[in-house]
């Protein structure tokens, strides 16, 4: 075991931003509690380490538990704690290879024989039993800080926070909890609030993110794909109005029937084959293709994965050097796939969700975004990947894939209950356009894209 005594500092390099001293004055008002909401790049990691670092300062006995979504997040918050003097005891994977350690340091903690540790550990091994009867023995000055803390917004994880830890910080860009309001409202009682925003707008004012152009692509369906689309759509309407008529008790299995359609749908949108040929138009015309990003559906096409088939259409078909991000990659090929991008040995990253959250690829300039999603969380943390600062960047750009379920000439066929079903589907859509485009430095031309949509479907307002 590491006997040395370590406790936190500010490191020589480092010195806080305004805001983020402001964020860790607002968490002090109040009493050591809140989340700060911050725009993804806005350094919430070092905000934190600053908080803890002030918070040892004052009381001279701190235990820290920091708590992270994946396994690279807590490699990355480990690098950062120690630069910041800490000795980091990092749980995760398998039990025989920290439980012992952490014991070790608890008991010396308890005993008083040291009066600083930090255990940084993912949400999955947070809520084991093994750790959480290891968190119990703590004894005083405990604090818990919780990274995308909108994931733990889950009864287990809720379950799991410890009661008796006084001081908790929470950090996120998007801590509302799509679809969840009783999860989102139990994680902001826990954390006391939130106490602090610094929104991506501000941020990019202020030159600590980089400014972007965002260009929305309108696509429509296939024949085939609009007569799926109809099909689930009538199947839809039909259910919601069986819904409308039956009682609470007795809609469980019309419920899961309903959500099943809406997710069949949502993956014919996410799938549309206008997406891939247009992608594929705009790269064979792009006269440089760097530090570009491709997010693809999960889905497949004749067996092949789509980011495989998109992969290999860079590589063979354009000759531009490009690779899959995914979860199938290891941790190991991930840090190099992500050293050889920033080097540009990589012109392209292919990506499913590996790089929604916590991956830092500043050097990325250009994103294309095939898997359109309406929850706000994926879409931002998308945004915030390519907008942080890096050397000889002075502008990012976004193309997005906007897809109109049929063509607007026939919306006067639909009934009134397809046409609201469809303004439906296509409001959450706006909506993620209206938030891209809105502080772009393109903001007028890109919204002028979905003007004859707005007007079809009586959507000017959005």
């Amino acid at each position: 075991m590491d006997s040395r005594i370590l406790f936190p500092s500010l490191p020589k390099w480092f010195t806080p931003r305004d805001y983020q001293l402001e964020a860790i004055q607002k968490w002090s008002e109040n009493d050591y509690r809140g989340l700060l909401e911050m725009a993804t790049g806005t350094g919430k990691t070092l905000t934190a380490l600053t908080a803890i670092t002030k918070r040892y300062e004052e009381t001279n006995r701190l235990a820290i538990i920091i708590l992270c979504p994946y396994q690279h997040l807590v490699d990355q918050w480990a690098k950062d704690a120690e630069s910041f003097g800490m000795n980091p005891v990092l749980c995760y994977g398998s039990k025989s290879q920290w439980t012992s350690i952490l014991s070790g340091k608890i008991t010396q903690y308890n005993f008083k024989i040291q009066n600083f540790m930090c255990v940084i550990t993912t949400n999955s091994t947070f809520k084991n039993a093994n750790f959480q009867a290891q968190l119990n023995r703590i004894t005083d000055g405990g604090m818990i800080v919780a990274d995308e803390a909108h994931n733990l917004g889950t009864k287990q994880s809720l379950q799991s926070l410890p009661t008796a830890f006084k001081n908790r910080l929470a950090l996120s860009a998007t801590p509302i909890r799509h679809h969840d309001g009783s999860g989102t409202e139990q994680l902001l009682n826990y954390f006391g609030g939130s106490i602090y925003k610094f929104t991506l707008e501000e941020a990019i004012k202020k030159g600590f993110l980089t400014k972007y152009y965002y260009y929305p692509h309108l696509v429509s369906l296939t024949e085939d794909e609009l007569e799926i689309y109809h099909e689930l759509t009538n199947k839809i309407s039909k259910l919601v109005n069986l819904s409308d008529q039956q009682s609470i008790e007795s809609t469980g299995s019309t419920t899961g029937l309903l959500e099943m359609l809406l997710i069949k749908r949502a993956r014919l949108i996410n799938s549309a084959q206008q997406k891939d040929i247009l992608l594929k138009k705009q790269l064979s015309m792009q006269e440089t293709l760097d530090h570009t990003i491709v997010y693809c559906g999960d889905h497949s096409i004749e067996d092949q994965r789509h980011v495989d088939h998109i992969t290999q259409f860079l590589n063979e078909d354009l000759n531009i050097s490009a690779k899959t991000f995914t979860s199938t990659e290891s941790k190991e090929l991930r840090q190099i796939l992500l050293k050889e991008f920033s080097e540009n040995a990589i012109q392209a990253l292919v990506a499913i969700r590996c790089l929604d959250e916590g991956v830092d690829v500043p050097s990325a300039e250009t994103a294309y975004i095939l898997a359109s999603t309406t929850n706000p969380k994926e879409f931002i943390q998308r945004r915030g990947r390519i907008l942080r600062k890096h050397p000889g960047k002075e502008y990012a750009y976004i193309h997005d894939y906007i897809v109109i379920p049929r063509p607007l000439t026939e919306i006067d066929l639909l009934t009134d209950k397809e046409f609201n079903i469809e303004r439906r589907l296509l409001m959450n859509e706006l909506k993620r356009v209206n938030e891209f485009a809105s502080i772009s430095e393109n903001h007028y031309q890109a919204l002028q894209v979905l003007n004859p949509i707005k007007e079809a479907f009586n959507l000017v307002d959005l």
